[in-house]
């Protein structure tokens, strides 16, 4: 069981209430049915001050996840940004910002009786305030080791759409992931129902070839953030970016793979099954984009402020 932070505030409707006493009832329905929606922000420490990184398109996806659950959520994007920005304040240090949405009451049906959602915004210190304070070792790698996952596909669009950010729609990478890791990778890579490439667990994928990027098409997979930030990044940089289908000999002949998470920004991977990534380590057109993506995140350029949020 997770020691709690006991000097964090959560944003529970409006109001902050202690780490320890933001829970809901183990019957509650969002939770034996898993309707929580959610996004995952992260926080950086700048010379103005702490920043969310592309606060806006993260709670505009809230909003189309919750659209496309029909999940009701009574507040304003505008509502939920000053929110998410009031909690960085109030939780000095903290690197990472979650928002849930979620339907917190006790419930017999599937379909619930009270469908009131209910919105909670947490502020934390990955490291300090989860990681250290959990049982077990925590895996990670600077390095991606992929498993091309063949027992499941990706999220199929007629039953939850790639692009829903909610909690079930999880659960069969979940696992396949932990099997993963089990034979010594790092995560999976997911495959759509005609064998193209689609994405990893919880991050999006890319293949540098011939000097040009290349990305699966946003139907097929999570609208992820950072994703749309490589596909912004990499015109200034003067590289060449595009959506098109790919597989898997094309992934494996590539030049260079990456991956794309707003919790790590840009990771490369080294290793597809038993093939080795072109020279096996991090490439020229990955380390670029991971460099300048890391230098805006800080601040440090001016061409790029707007992706920021300032909470000082």
């Amino acid at each position: 069981m997770t020691e709690m932070a006991t000097d964090r505030w959560i944003w529970r409707d409006g109001d902050f209430v202690p780490w320890a006493d933001a829970t809901v009832h183990v019957l509650s329905q969002s939770l034996q049915r898993g309707t929580l929606a959610f996004d995952y922000m992260s926080v950086h420490q700048t010379e103005r001050g702490p920043a969310i990184l592309k606060l806006g398109p993260h709670i505009a996806r809230l909003f189309e996840t919750g659209r496309i659950m029909g999940l009701p959520i009574e507040y304003t994007p505008a509502q939920l940004e000053a929110a998410c920005v009031e909690t960085v304040r109030r939780n000095p240090g903290a690197t990472s910002l979650k928002i849930s949405a979620l339907i917190p009451s006790i419930e017999v049906e599937l379909v619930p009786q009270d469908a009131t959602v209910s919105v909670v915004i947490a502020a934390y210190d990955s490291r300090a305030d989860i990681i250290d304070r959990n049982r077990g070792e925590y895996h990670h790698s600077r390095e991606l080791k992929l498993k091309v996952e063949r027992s499941i596909s990706n999220r199929r669009e007629d039953v939850i759409p790639a692009q829903a950010k909610v909690a079930a729609n999880y659960t069969a990478a979940l696992f396949a992931k932990w099997r993963a890791r089990r034979e010594g990778y790092d995560d999976i890579l997911l495959l759509d129902d005609g064998q193209y490439v689609a994405e990893c667990s919880t991050s999006n994928v890319f293949a540098v070839i011939d000097g040009g990027i290349v990305t699966p098409p946003e139907r097929r997979v999570l609208h992820g953030v950072t994703r749309s930030s490589v596909l912004e990044l990499a015109p200034a940089l003067e590289l060449r970016v595009a959506e098109g289908d790919l597989t898997i000999s094309d992934l494996t002949g590539a030049d260079e793979v990456f991956c794309t998470a707003t919790s790590v920004g840009v990771w490369p991977v080294v290793r597809i099954d038993d093939a080795v990534v072109g020279s096996g380590e991090i490439g020229p057109v990955t380390q670029r984009l991971k460099d300048k993506h890391k230098e805006i995140a800080s601040g440090r350029d001016e061409a790029f402020l707007d992706w920021l949020t300032f909470c000082n």
